[in-house]
């Protein structure tokens, strides 16, 4: 699920940016910047995988 977030904040970001590069607004280009950005590094995170669940919590 988390992944997903990561690639749509990286779409709308980049989406952001391009808008913003095309009408001349830099407070736009650079804030869909910082969330194209984000996206990225939260997408290149290592994910919580945890294949037994939290069996540890049952004993």
């Amino acid at each position: 699920m988390a992944k997903a977030k990561s690639v749509k904040n990286e779409i709308a970001g980049k989406a952001k940016r391009l808008v913003g590069e095309v009408l001349g607004d830099q407070k736009l280009h650079d804030e869909g910047n910082a969330q194209e950005r984000q996206g990225r590094e939260e997408r290149n995170e290592p994910a919580d995988f945890k294949p037994f669940g939290n069996l540890d919590k049952l004993t």
